[in-house]
């Protein structure tokens, strides 16, 4: 509880001038897996460079993406992948967005939403990704431009995204997004682990200790699966390889110990931070809802 009450205190604190930093920040994560969220070093203690490793996913790809008949028989495209299997599909829950919207919308037409706003990032946002052999990440990207610090302008940025036409390259004196050792990866049992430095943590919001936060979650619930080492997280997807084609993907046994960890803590969010929306609620019908979520970005 005293956790709990940490979590919902801090988060109240942070204003929309840090979410939009926030974004900027984590744009090019988004465009990379749109996946989450938790980095190995580029350099050691001493500065030497790392050493290189074997994984059946070193290359440098493009996104790819899956396209859907729609009603009348139209076909759209979807870089990232959101998809669920409903209980009963004739009583599927609500989510109340009337804050936001006016009125309450189904949980799969939220999703949908969600799905496209997601692939309209990577599409628009993603080049090129390149994973290297020491274990880090090389793009090409464009960046996501969000014009006010206000919530509606947000939101706008997220729901009909524009993007610079610069195309910037990560690692690169132009970019801005991340430092250069913020982010890595891994593979490792036939998962890919994707990593985010604890020093790159510290440093994201002076006013919220999130290493702290995180250490006491992983600490309390180690079921969620991401793993904790004094360099980095690291939050692992699995991963098929077919065709040339990567996808990364979490599906619903991965989620479901996430969700029953951070239900509680979301539910514990007044209303002037989630706009009114129950999102611990939420996350506890998507769990008892559905039989089967996968969540998913490709990598040709």
């Amino acid at each position: 509880y005293a956790l709990k009450d940490t979590f919902a205190s801090n988060m109240k604190k942070q204003n929309l001038i840090f979410m939009k930093k926030l974004i900027a920040k984590f744009s090019l994560m988004t465009a990379l897996c749109a996946v989450a969220v938790s980095s190995v070093s580029c350099k050691d203690d001493k500065g030497s460079a790392k050493p290189t490793f074997t994984s059946a996913l070193i290359g440098t790809y493009t996104p790819p993406y899956v396209s859907r008949e729609a009603a009348g028989g139209e076909t759209n495209d979807f870089y990232l992948t959101f998809e669920a299997t409903w209980v009963d599909p004739e009583n599927i829950p609500m989510i109340d967005l009337t804050a936001v919207m006016g009125f309450p919308i189904p949980m799969n037409t939220v999703l949908s939403l969600v799905e496209a706003m997601g692939s309209n990032i990577v599409k628009g946002g993603l080049v090129e990704v390149e994973l290297k052999n020491d274990g880090s990440f090389g793009a090409k990207y464009h960046d996501l431009l969000i014009e006010g610090s206000d919530m509606s302008s947000i939101l706008g940025a997220l729901l009909a995204p524009q993007f610079g036409s610069e195309t910037k390259q990560f690692p690169g004196s132009g970019s801005s997004v991340l430092p250069s050792d913020a982010v890595g990866y891994y593979t490792k049992d036939g998962k890919f682990y994707f990593t985010l430095s604890r020093s790159f943590l510290k440093g994201v919001a002076s006013d919220m200790d999130i290493v702290t936060l995180l250490d006491g979650l992983l600490a309390q619930y180690p079921s969620i699966g991401i793993v904790s080492t004094e360099d980095y997280y690291a939050v692992p997807l699995k991963y098929t390889k077919e065709n040339g084609v990567v996808k990364l993907y979490v599906d619903r046994d991965m989620m479901v110990p996430v969700m029953d960890v951070l239900a509680p803590l979301l539910g514990a969010l007044g209303p002037d931070t989630t706009m009114g929306i129950d999102l611990g609620q939420v996350l506890k019908d998507l769990k008892e809802q559905t039989t089967a979520i996968e969540i998913a970005v490709r990598l040709k």
